[in-house]
């Protein structure tokens, strides 16, 4: 019999609030986030639906496992919680950083494995990171994963080719302008660009574009979606996971699940259980205790809630990079509305636009990736006792208000957005700054603008102008890497500016002028319990927990702190996904 309850364990599941009756939970690190305790199944469990491998979530992760799995033979049902398909991957603009991929192979490119690795491990841990090292500096079994996902992650993709209607071609950011990594400029990366890659749909005109003639993440799901038909996958939605079950020896049998009714169903994974159900950007609590700043919300699905951290936790499964995420800033007065946001904000829009903190000084490069971007807002000031840009400001003109219109959070021509300060002088615009922080001061620590912020914010325009006209901004560099000029123009035509650096040009003396205020947020969190290369999920003793596996944003990412290109998130997941489904078809049955 499973324990009784201890403490009620509330999840939020798109708008609603559940409550995970009959589940025993302990504190999780007095962090106040429940440790889901395993239910017991046995002889005498009615299982109200069976499959040989069970999938919890049905983004990029749960496909390509669902996929692999059903390649074998086996029957894959997949559980989604929303009532939607396909996760974040389905807000996603659908591309997968794969190193090594057939695309650069055709081309005749070499992408040698140390030379990529040690481009992914300088990024992903920069204080240990050391070229000549046999595992370059970090933890063994950190080396293995990502050393995994490099010599699996072709292959998975030409699987999955085969096995559905995926094709590809390169991320462009303009015709035949191929997208270069984010940090393709540094020593390490010897391959610059070409690892980004996004679903071709040419061939299926009726589906949805995204810049440069790829399919966006609704598009790459469709074309997985399609190697579905004729094999032995279904997927039911509006089914929440709140448990898993085990059997006298441990082994997960399966898992509980909330559908609405009044009784939890309980489902039965003959074979295993694979966890590919997102983070937890949508739970506050969480997120505030772990991340390592304060995040306002993210573009994850609603339903990126961390279940997965506390079923885990219950299993005695160790956490790890709990700490990052992917990071990218968001528009703070959206995401007090509504946390799962439309969008993030992936690059400072305009030429004609500065971002500043409290002070009015600018606080870092405008077009910066935005996993790094973000990060400035976590910055500590130890003399003042504060986090000086917790809140950004993004200032801009008429030219970049018409010239970038609708490149977010820039408004389309003739839009008006309610998160958008709109004032004829600088001065109006402060005053209408100062009302936004009234108006949102119980989010905020009653943070206010400093009393010389508006003559700060006229010397950081005079210094950036002066910058602009001589085409180089000595002071954050901006738009002189390769990452930056692509995201200058991405989705536009080229915007006529007689300066010499197309990322810098002069404010205007008068207005209109326009602002909004800016936070950090996420595309989704990537810490969770720690897997082997298999996706198989580790108890304390580093031995995997039987029938259990993880893929993607709800596990420890060996990416750690590292975004290394657009879909730097999709193409592990992807990838392990991939070796989970094959990795839990290949299991032997286990007694219930």
């Amino acid at each position: 019999m499973s324990k009784a309850p201890t403490l009620a364990a509330a999840t939020h599941d798109g708008g609603r609030r559940r409550l995970l009756k009959g589940l025993a939970t302990v504190p999780l690190a007095g962090l106040g986030v429940p440790a889901v305790v395993a239910q017991d199944s046995g002889p005498d469990t009615e299982w109200a639906m069976e499959a040989d491998v069970v999938i919890v979530g049905s983004g990029i992760a749960g496909t390509s496992a669902a996929l692999a799995a059903a390649q074998q033979g086996v029957t894959v049902l997949m559980l989604e919680k929303m009532p939607f398909q396909g996760g974040t991957t389905a807000k996603s603009a659908g591309v997968f950083w794969i190193p090594d991929n057939p695309i650069l192979r055709a081309q005749g490119v070499k992408d040698e494995r140390l030379d990529t690795l040690r481009y992914m491990v300088r990024l992903a841990q920069p204080t240990l990171f050391r070229a000549d090292h046999p595992t370059l500096g970090i933890a063994a079994d950190d080396f293995e994963l990502l050393g995994t996902f490099v010599d699996h992650a072709r292959r998975v993709v030409e699987a999955l080719m085969a096995q559905s209607a995926l094709r590809i071609m390169p991320w462009l950011y303009a015709e035949n302008a191929v997208w270069p990594d984010y940090y393709g400029d540094i020593p390490e990366n010897k391959v610059e660009r070409g690892r980004s890659i996004v679903c071709d749909v040419k061939a299926y005109p009726e589906r949805h574009f995204w810049a440069g003639g790829g399919g966006a993440g609704t598009s790459l799901l469709w074309q997985l979606q399609q190697g579905f038909e004729n094999r032995p996958i279904k997927v039911l939605l509006d089914h929440a996971v709140t448990a898993v079950t085990r059997n006298g020896t441990g082994e997960v049998t399966g898992v509980v699940v909330d559908n609405g009714d009044p009784k939890p169903l309980h489902v039965r994974a003959h074979k295993a259980v694979i966890f590919a159900s997102g983070g937890y950007t949508h739970n506050v609590a969480m997120a505030d205790s772990f991340l390592r700043g304060k995040i306002w919300g993210g573009c994850a699905a609603p339903g990126s809630t961390g279940d997965f951290v506390g079923i885990a936790a219950g299993l005695g499964a160790p956490l790890g990079n709990m700490n990052n995420a992917w990071w990218a800033q968001v528009a703070v007065e959206v995401a007090l509305k509504t946390r799962s946001v439309p969008f993030n904000v992936w690059s400072t829009p305009g030429d004609s636009v500065i971002q500043v903190n409290r002070y009015g000084l600018r606080f870092g490069n405008e077009k910066i990736a935005y996993n790094e971007r973000a990060q400035l807002h976590f910055v500590w000031d130890p003399v003042k006792l504060e986090y000086p840009n917790l809140l950004g400001f993004m200032i801009w003109d008429a030219r970049t208000a018409q010239a970038y219109a609708g490149y977010d959070p820039i408004p389309g021509k003739d839009a008006r957005q309610a998160h958008v300060v709109q004032a004829a002088t600088l001065p109006e615009l402060v005053r209408q700054l100062e009302a936004r922080l009234v108006a949102i001061a119980d989010h905020t620590g009653g943070l206010e603008l400093a009393p010389d912020f508006l003559a700060n914010l006229r010397q950081s325009v005079q210094r950036f102008n002066q910058a602009a006209r001589q085409g180089k901004d000595s002071e954050f560099h901006r738009g002189e890497t390769p990452n930056e000029q692509a995201w200058q123009f991405v989705g536009l035509q080229p915007v006529d500016n007689p300066y010499p650096n197309p990322a810098l040009h002069p404010i205007a003396d008068s207005g209109p002028y326009y602002a909004v205020i800016l936070g950090a947020g996420t595309l989704d969190t990537k810490g969770g319990p720690r897997v082997n290369p298999k996706g198989q999920v580790l108890d304390a003793q580093g031995a995997p927990i039987a029938g259990l596996y993880g893929a993607g944003n709800c596990v420890a990412s060996p990416a750690a702190q590292a975004y290394w290109g657009g879909g730097g998130t999709i193409g592990p997941a992807m990838t392990y996904g991939y070796l989970c489904g094959e990795a839990a078809a290949a299991e032997r049955p286990k007694r219930a």
